[in-house]
């Protein structure tokens, strides 16, 4: 059943009574044309009660509109004539109480205050939308209010609202899709003074009604009479073809679910229905909670433990969130062996419900058990997987290209014919240190010939770069791979510090900071090759050099630990054993982590955290809209501690990241720039070591699972990178390269290029 109910406390003596009165005669005629069945409340001194007995026999899969219209007294509460009032909560009280589930609020309200302070009217919409309690019980609501002296008569503003839904596509004629078309009209701005949206948790749907189709319906009740599944499934599926709302479909493929599991035992079957189901209402509860049963059946664990995600997401109550995040927790340790997951999903327990005993007696096991997660590689990967290739773009430039473009148009990063045309002509023009390069390239691909083998016979040193300055800016911009989000790159050096300082704050308190032995510290003095190659790469590349420590077993021999002050811990096979030029790549590329902007990387290892750290530093920028699905509550508690770290040019930083982030629609890519970085700081570690077969030799004999990147796009980046003019370009700049030329030009026509 769909009900509106439209409250009008109007007293019948004042002024604009008329027109409100044919406001709301206009709006029960169209809501009835939108199905609803329609009562008016408001007449009599008891507006709760009236609308109680309006809501008498609502059930819990009924839509319920509610209007309110009137006049405030004061913020949150509503004049109901003859100088009486009642506080809007009351309304959001006598709902709850109905036990309604699928409740959408649409208020016009006129308030008496200053009709020139905007801040004024915000305040009165924010107080409309609290009083009614819709966050908390997941009603979907609109609040507009204006000043009673506007020159606006009736209910100009819910006018303009239906006759925006009656215009919009049907499949775009809901709540939040009519809400956006309004603000983009200036006729909003003339008929409310201030207006939101708070999403519920199902959209309202402003069409009319399907009309029905009996003939399906008769047969489908005599199939199901004479216990006829088989067509009575068949039916059921020629009906859903014919509806055109998604909770109609929704309905129907539930019956469907329900069929195929009760009378066939088919859990596949019912499944199928039910993701279908899903892909229709992604947020629809009893869709997750049939297909979390299912996947349990069948021993699906990692579909059931997303499914039980998503159904926290749309969970209100911490209590509620709390038992069934505590049910994803036991199946990740119970059925994927995954204790740090599961750990990490207990405390999210405990956030919602500190009293959880079962939570925390197994957190405490855990803890006990578990090995501690530092030193750690850093960026950890998250294990997520996507439909996008790593974006790895070959930098291979200008040069390769020109050099391949005379005759083939261009070639391929892997092609030694592109690499052999670019060696000549680099060679022709007087280009050494390029050509040096392309000869890099040739060697590494195995297609070395007599002229490239002398070249790097001549100046291949035996030792890394021979630098002669500190990377820039301009220099770290040339390091970086093409496609490189660099508004997410500029929100992340933002809040670097504070970030760093709230995360070490949450790891005390947990007990879980790492603490290093003091005695296996190296010291900064030390004529130890590792320390003397991070001093000096630090110094090349602009960066604080993390304290050192020599730890017996470390993963992927060199890790950042998350420390009060930064600190690596590196392995045996670090300290002795490795030649000038492999730790020259292993400080470049593990330093490039220390750099402002990438250094939550260290803090803040996996997707999910990272994701958290973004979403909390734009809720900082906007406290008038406060974080809202699962993970709430978590975000709202990381950017209040950013809140307490963060200076003032760190903020206006953030709020510049945070503008150029909305100017391109709020899109971003948390794992692409993490590949990013680690494509980066491979980059950095060849521009130091000066070797692309050490540079590559390195990443092909290492378990690194870093960004998820596999070995052949870190091959194919380190070549296209090493023959790029930006690579020459940072060689010419910051290292003492080799000489501009070792044989003069070859004329133009006898090297075949103009």
């Amino acid at each position: 059943m769909r009900l509106a109910v439209v409250i009008a406390p109007w007293d019948s003596t004042s002024s604009d009574a008329g027109a409100w009165s044919d406001g709301v005669a206009m709006l029960g005629a169209s809501l009835a044309r939108l199905g609803f069945r329609v009562a008016v409340v408001g007449e009599g001194q008891d507006l709760a009660a009236e609308l109680g007995h309006a809501l008498q026999g609502v059930a819990a899969e009924d839509t319920v509109l509610v209007h309110v219209g009137g006049r405030l007294a004061r913020r949150g509460v509503l004049r109901v004539g003859a100088g009486q009032w009642m506080p809007l909560r009351t309304i959001g009280e006598v709902l709850a109480a109905h036990a309604v589930a699928d409740v959408s609020v649409l208020a016009e309200l006129l308030h008496e205050d200053d009709a020139e302070d905007a801040l004024v009217a915000a305040d009165h919409v924010a107080s409309i939308v609290s009083a009614l309690g819709a966050r908390e019980r997941g009603y979907g609501m609109v609040a507009a209010v204006r000043p009673a002296g506007a020159p606006v008569e009736g209910l100009a503003f819910t006018r303009l609202f239906l006759d925006v839904a009656a215009a919009a596509p049907r499949e775009q004629a809901l709540l939040s899709t009519v809400y956006a078309r309004i603000r983009a009209t200036p006729e909003s701005l003339a008929v409310a003074q201030s207006f939101t949206l708070v999403r519920g948790r199902a959209e309202l749907e402003l069409t009319p009604p399907a009309p029905p189709a009996p003939d399906l319906d008769a047969q489908i009740e005599a199939a199901t009479a004479i216990s006829d599944w088989s067509t009575a499934v068949d039916l059921r599926r020629h009906r859903l073809a014919s509806h055109d709302s998604p909770r109609a479909r929704v309905k129907e493929l539930l019956a469907i679910a329900r069929i195929m599991q009760q009378e066939f035992s088919d859990t596949d079957g019912a499944l199928a229905a039910l993701e279908e189901a899903r892909a229709i209402e992604p947020r629809r509860a009893a869709v997750l909670q049939n297909l979390k049963r299912g996947y349990e059946v069948l021993g699906r664990w990692a579909s059931a433990i997303e499914v039980t995600a998503a159904l926290v997401s749309i969970t209100p109550m911490p209590g509620d969130r709390a038992a069934l995040r505590y049910e994803q927790a036991r199946m990740v340790l119970d059925n994927l062996e995954d204790e740090e997951g599961a750990a990490g999903l207990l405390e999210q327990v405990l956030e919602d419900d500190p009293e959880h005993a079962d939570a925390r007696a197994t957190l405490t096991r855990l803890r006990s058990s578990l090995t501690p997660p530092e030193p750690m590689p850093v960026p950890e990967s998250s294990g997520e997987v996507e439909t996008a290739q790593p974006a790895v773009v070959a930098a291979a430039s200008a040069v390769v290209a020109v050099a391949g473009a005379a005759e083939s148009g261009g070639g391929d990063d892997l092609d030694p014919s592109t690499h052999a045309r670019a060696f000549a002509h680099r060679m022709a023009a007087g280009h050494s240190d390029a050509a040096l390069l392309s000869a890099m390239a040739l060697e590494e691909l195995g297609a070395g010939h007599v002229e490239a083998t002398l070249l790097l016979e001549q100046f291949r040193s035996v030792t890394p770069v021979r630098a002669r300055g500190t990377l820039d800016a301009q220099g770290w911009e040339l390091l970086r791979p093409y496609g490189m989000d660099e508004v997410l790159t500029a929100l992340f050096a933002a809040v670097a510090r504070p970030a760093c300082m709230a995360r070490i704050d949450q790891l005390t308190a947990r007990g879980r900071l790492v603490a290093l032995d003091p005695s296996s510290r190296l010291d900064e003095e030390s004529t130890a090759s590792v320390v003397r190659s991070f001093q000096w790469a630090a110094r090349v590349l602009g960066v604080r050099c993390p304290e050192l420590f020599v730890v017996p077993d470390v993963p992927g021999e060199i890790a950042a630990v998350r420390a009060p002050v930064p600190s690596t811990a590196v392995g045996p096979s670090i300290v002795s054993g490795r030649s000038a030029k492999d730790l020259a790549f292993l400080a470049g590329r593990h330093l490039t982590y220390y750099r402002p902007e990438h250094q939550v990387l260290v803090y803040f290892p996996t997707r999910d955290e990272l994701t958290r750290l973004l979403l909390a530093a734009v809720a900082l920028t906007k406290p008038e809209t406060p974080p809202t699905g699962e993970g709430a509550r978590a975000v709202a508690s990381l950017a209040a501690r950013l809140d307490r770290n963060i200076d003032d040019n760190e903020r206006n930083d953030l709020r510049r990241a945070v503008w150029e982030l909305e100017v391109r629609g709020g899109k971003f890519s948390v794992s692409a720039w993490v590949r990013n970085v680690e494509l980066m700081s491979a980059r950095a570690g060849l521009l130091l070591s000066g070797d692309l077969v050490t540079a590559i030799a390195i990443v092909s004999n290492e378990t690194r699972a870093i960004a998820a990147l596999p070995l052949e796009a870190k091959r194919r980046d380190l070549l296209a990178f090493c023959v790029s003019d930006e690579h020459a370009a940072l060689r010419a700049r910051f290292a003492v390269s080799a000489p501009g030329s070792v044989r003069p030009p070859a004329p133009a026509a006898a090297a075949g290029y103009r």
